[in-house]
């Protein structure tokens, strides 16, 4: 049998839970059966243990029968808040603790998972102990009683994250506005749970990413698993301040291309993807009270650049360069920052300090009425606008539970929804930042609009267009099987039988 590959993991998700009556079951039986009981042990407590490691060992098994899960297996992860935060916390709702350490050892010896302890490489770097299901537990899985869709995540979930400087999340005192941030995002998280939301093209469910990812996991494919468990959305506040950041985080569909995304569909319904042009540029002018699409008709990302003859080349290098400049605290952090993040696969020049210095000074010529903001850190601030213009237009859809995704400053909507989104965002707009001009931009999928004016021009490809958008071509067998197990555990949307 070939050696497993350890690279290929993810981290433990100590959330994960089911109150399906055969997950206790299974539990119960598992521990009864395999885990010896030790002296005076809380069994209730051992047992919360071995349910969250073999429900995520069962969900990775699902999606990557290859999959490893990576697990902390020194005490002092589970004190320092590396897991999950110490003790009782609004970070840790299930008060996961050290007995993870004990369950995954019970269960080693038990001839129930397989365990590569933690290690270093050659180059010194550690790497955390592996773990994943042996046939034995395969096979109990296979014949557990519960499903797929009976796995999810604790209701007590927290989904407003407060992080200070250093990103470690930290304590905070609810207020109203926390409290109804929360039940906003335990009403769409509860949307997105009733919503198939899949791709047709897939058998398997899972996107390799671009190149540009690779390197940075040792030049190893990457891979999105377009998963039922991973639609779970949070938000993110950052320097222990709900000022800052703030954005909506979560969701297979945010880590994948806008090819891939295109191809998205809503319950078997086409999507479309609208985002705002140059939002976070025409937020800066909201900000210094100017409303930019009223003063000036230019795209601010064109911009000449050394050396760069490739008109869109030369657009992406500036969009890059002064949306990071508006997070920078300088102007060195800055350059080191873009020259990672670069893509130099598709945009293979070269950058040193005296070329982004020159078209830093070029951006701050054309816009010298934001000049100030460039390497200020103001780009948490700028999130935290965008956010509350994603509440805004979230809150509206899932009012009329219409199922939504975001992508910090584009949206998806199943089609027939899109002229709904485009006022729905330029209200948000307004109402966020009391300026009225934004230009928002249409991904290439056929809208109703365009689909209803084809019916005019030729009938039988209208009919053809109108069965793709609703029904698909073709769509391969595992994402029909996907889709019948959603329609089994969540029934046909109303929307749709209606």
């Amino acid at each position: 049998m070939p050696e497993r590959d350890y690279a290929h993991s993810r981290i433990l998700d100590v959330h994960r839970w089911s109150d399906h009556p055969e997950s206790n079951q299974f539990v119960d039986e598992i521990y009864d059966s395999f885990l010896t009981q030790q002296e005076s042990e809380n069994i209730s407590i051992k047992k919360k243990h071995l349910k969250v490691v073999l429900l995520d060992l069962y969900v990775a098994w699902l999606h990557d029968p290859e999959l490893c899960i990576a697990v902390h297996m020194a005490p002092a992860a589970y004190s320092n808040g590396i897991v999950s935060s110490k003790g009782k916390s609004r970070y840790n709702e299930l008060n996961i603790k050290v007995s993870t350490i004990e369950i995954v050892h019970r269960l080693d010896r038990a001839g129930l998972i397989g365990l590569k302890l933690g290690w270093r490489d050659e180059h010194g770097r550690s790497f955390l102990t592996r773990i994943w299901p042996t046939d034995r537990l395969v096979q109990m899985f296979r014949k557990a009683a519960f499903g797929y869709l009976d796995v999810g995540y604790s209701d007590e979930r927290e989904t407003i994250i407060l992080r200070d400087e250093n990103k470690k999340a930290i304590e905070y005192e609810d207020r109203p506005r926390t409290k109804r941030m929360r039940q906003l995002m335990t009403q769409y998280n509860e949307l997105l749970e009733r919503t198939f939301i899949d791709i047709q093209l897939l058998d398997k469910p899972r996107i390799e990413l671009p190149e540009k990812k690779k390197r940075r996991k040792d030049d190893r494919p990457v891979f999105v698993n377009v998963s039922h468990h991973d639609k779970f959305v949070r938000r993110i506040f950052n320097n222990s301040s709900f000022a800052d950041g703030g954005r909506f985080y979560g969701g297979w569909w945010q880590r994948i291309d806008g090819e891939h995304r295109k191809n998205i569909r809503m319950d078997n319904i086409t999507t479309v993807e609208i985002d705002f042009s140059a939002l976070h540029v025409i937020l800066a002018y909201a900000e210094a009270g100017i409303d930019y699409w009223e003063r000036m008709d230019k795209d601010p990302y064109v911009l000449p650049v050394p050396d760069v003859t490739n008109e869109e080349h030369a657009r992406d290098i500036v969009k890059l360069l002064f949306l990071m400049a508006f997070n920078a605290s300088d102007e060195q952090a800055l350059f080191r920052a873009f020259r990672s993040e670069l893509d130099y696969t598709k945009y293979p020049y070269s950058f040193p300090d005296k070329t982004l210095l020159e078209l830093l000074a070029t951006i701050k010529e054309r816009h010298p009425d934001i000049a100030h903001l460039i390497c200020s850190g103001a780009g948490l601030r700028l999130m935290n606008i965008d956010a509350r213009i994603c509440e805004y237009v979230i809150t509206d859809f899932v009012s009329t539970a219409t199922p939504i995704l975001t992508i910090h400053d584009s949206f998806i909507v199943p089609v027939g929804s899109e002229e709904r989104l485009n006022e729905v965002m330029r209200d948000a707009f307004n109402q966020v930042t009391g300026k009225d001009h934004i230009k928002v931009k249409y991904n290439q999928n056929l809208t109703r609009k365009s689909l209803y004016a084809l019916m005019a021009q030729d009938r039988s490809v209208f009919q053809q267009m109108f069965w793709f958008m609703s029904r698909g071509d073709r769509p391969e067998a595992g994402y029909q099987q996907r889709r019948q197990r959603h329609i089994e555990q969540y029934g046909i949307p109303r929307r749709m039988s209606e």
